[in-house]
């Protein structure tokens, strides 16, 4: 079962690389712009042919493709026949399309994954069962006190059915219910092995939200499903929200906290970046919680790639498109050739982060966030 999800993983990396590829390809070729090679995988040819000025390949490591347009090489030297066709001589917003066009078809893919998650396949909700008991809850800097749930005797296996009569159907409702009684006594209903019992809490005040002391039964869940109509509100708003955290996320990859947990300073938490290792994993532990979550991770992940890869900053995307930008505000033409000695040193940065994330994701991995 190991092989086979590590060959999935392979499969779906190929999957990502290949389709912005074809992003780019085909958008070169909507708008005019003579795209020289389009391969499937790398290394030597396996097969190729050769039609409408483009050389197509397939090519024996079949983990992606590339693609090779006219003109974006800063280096290259472009025959007066090919000129009016290249990336160069191109329209502004030519040049935009092609460079937006890779990051666009996995912004499209993410959403439909993001459709399917919420319909047909639906997503799996907690309900209210109790996992673990806490017996100390923080309340305060290094200040700990009793938990309600332990001194209430609540036991492993109960499920909470509601609060101050207030039905709860999962686990984010109660939550919701009980962050909004902080310091305050309340009445729980609780299912207990088919017996229905009731029990008065007064919860901690913990920052202004309510806590019981308890962790919930991940496995214990149940299926909602959207109809297609809401599904699609639903996806664009997932992707509005996944969009907003990415940003963030990226925006913090260079600050002094994320910095420090990179290179071991302070231990890594959940919330920190990870290398494409750690992304597999992750996505092997999403599959083996369930077609949902691995769908609803694989939309994050190729949302992710597509943000990424629109970086203002030269060898990326966002680079080539923020010096279409400059030049069209300020009628100037940039010679590429003198922006390469920056996408030599975004190169090299970007690497010691990938090769220090991968380090820590095979000797120090993050905890897998689809277990109690």
């Amino acid at each position: 079962m190991i092989v086979f999800w590590i060959f999935v993983i392979v499969l779906v990396i190929a999957f990502m690389i290949i389709t912005h590829e074809m992003g780019h390809f085909f958008a070169a070729k909507a708008v005019g712009i003579k795209a020289e090679t389009f391969s499937i995988g790398f290394g030597p040819e396996i097969v190729g042919w050769t039609r409408g000025g483009t050389r197509y390949a397939i090519k024996w490591f079949l983990a992606g493709g590339s693609v090779k347009i006219l003109g974006m090489d800063p280096n290259e030297e472009i025959s007066e026949e090919d000129l009016p066709h290249s990336y160069t001589r191109a329209a502004y917003w030519k040049r935009a399309v092609v460079v937006l066009a890779g990051s666009f078809v996995h912004i499209v893919i993410a959403l439909i994954l993001l459709y399917i998650y919420f319909w047909p396949v639906g997503y799996q909700m907690p309900t209210g069962r109790i996992q673990e008991v806490l017996p100390t809850w923080e309340v305060s800097q290094g200040v700990k006190e009793p938990t309600p749930a332990a001194e209430a005797g609540l036991e492993k296996g109960d499920l909470i059915t509601s609060v101050d009569g207030v039905e709860v159907e999962n686990w984010y409702e109660l939550q919701e219910q009980l962050n909004s009684n902080p310091g305050k006594v309340v009445t729980l209903t609780i299912d207990r092995k088919g017996e229905t019992i009731t029990k008065r809490v007064k919860l901690l005040d913990v920052g202004g939200e309510g806590k019981l002391g308890v962790e919930a039964d991940l496995k214990d869940t149940y299926t909602v499903r959207s109809n297609p109509l809401t599904a699609v509100g639903q996806a664009f708003k997932a992707l509005g929200l996944g969009t907003a955290a990415i940003v963030r996320g990226l925006g913090s990859l260079f600050s002094l906290k994320t910095l420090k947990m990179i290179f071991g300073v302070t231990p890594r938490t959940q919330e920190g970046p990870m290398s494409i290792v750690g992304g597999a994993r992750l996505a092997y532990q999403a599959a083996g919680a369930g077609s949902s979550v691995f769908i609803f991770v694989l939309a994050q992940l190729f949302l992710w790639l597509a943000l990424f890869n629109l970086i203002p900053l030269p060898p990326f995307d966002g680079g080539h498109l923020l010096v279409i930008v400059i030049e069209k505000v300020f009628h100037k033409e940039i010679d590429l050739r003198k922006l390469t000695p920056i996408a030599v040193v975004v190169l090299v940065v970007l690497t010691v982060l990938a090769l220090r994330l991968i380090f820590l994701d095979i000797f120090n991995p993050l905890k897998n966030p689809f277990i109690p």
